[in-house]
């Protein structure tokens, strides 16, 4: 699952997926500049727990969803 965020003329994502070589998993927050941090888990628990916290926090950080495009309008 990937989620995006908006600041102002800026946009941040995170991942959640698979360990590309094993069954653990991985939360990808992908900045601005293209950096990226990586962290790895074991529990999918505490993976869903630390997912929740970074949306508080980014929240808290003045991050936003992207709001919907209107309806009709074009993407391109």
């Amino acid at each position: 699952m990937i989620w995006f965020f908006e600041r102002k003329d800026a946009r941040l994502l995170y991942e959640i997926r698979r360990q590309a070589d094993g069954d653990d998993y991985e939360l990808v927050v992908t900045f601005p500049d293209g950096r990226q941090e990586v962290e790895k888990f074991e529990d999918a628990h505490a993976l869903i727990e630390r997912s929740q916290r970074l949306q508080d926090a980014l929240r808290a950080q003045g991050w936003v969803p992207p709001a919907p495009a209107p309806r009709g309008a074009s993407t391109q």
